[in-house]
């Protein structure tokens, strides 16, 4: 199962949001931008909350043109509502009390002059969700072969005693 993450941007900021996603997906993994998604006669709102939901993580660029956008605020309240992990790329500029709910959670500076240093921590941040949640799926796989294990056991010893 590839990993997903949800983009949430201001349409403004489309072509930043766009090489965002081309980067995550060279690492493997899955961007969802809702504009990737046109569904005519769905509602928007149903569809941004789906791919929240079945995401592992929210990226969300926060510029000039996103901080007082509200869907964009809405994204971050429902994807923080759901216990998503949030990693803001804030552009220079944005001071701490723009960032709203996400005031005092670290996040990773994203310069549009100079986006590689953003990228860079991007990256790192985004292979550590990969690598938390193929962690994730051996502890489960683990897990659900211990309880196999546990129950041929069950089963063997029922068949021992009530076979006698």
């Amino acid at each position: 199962m590839t990993l997903e993450i949800f983009l949430s941007h201001n349409s403004r900021d489309r072509g930043w949001t766009e090489h965002v996603a081309a980067h995550a997906a060279a690492l493997g993994i899955k961007p969802y931008l809702a504009e990737h998604d046109v569904r005519a006669g769905h509602f928007l709102a149903e569809k941004v909350q789906a791919a929240i939901r079945r995401s592992a993580a929210v990226v969300v660029l926060i510029s000039d043109n996103s901080v007082n956008a509200p869907y964009v605020q809405q994204e971050i309240g429902f994807a923080l509502a759901m216990n998503k992990v949030v990693i803001p790329l804030v552009q220079p500029g944005v001071s701490g009390e723009m960032l709203a709910m996400l005031q005092g959670v670290e996040y990773i500076p994203f310069d549009f002059d100079d986006p590689e240093q953003g990228l860079a921590g991007l990256n790192v941040t985004l292979k550590r969700l990969v690598e938390r949640q193929q962690h994730d799926r051996r502890k489960q796989r683990d897990q659900d072969e211990a309880v196999l294990v546990i129950g041929i056991a069950a089963l063997v010893l029922i068949v021992l005693y009530y076979g006698n």
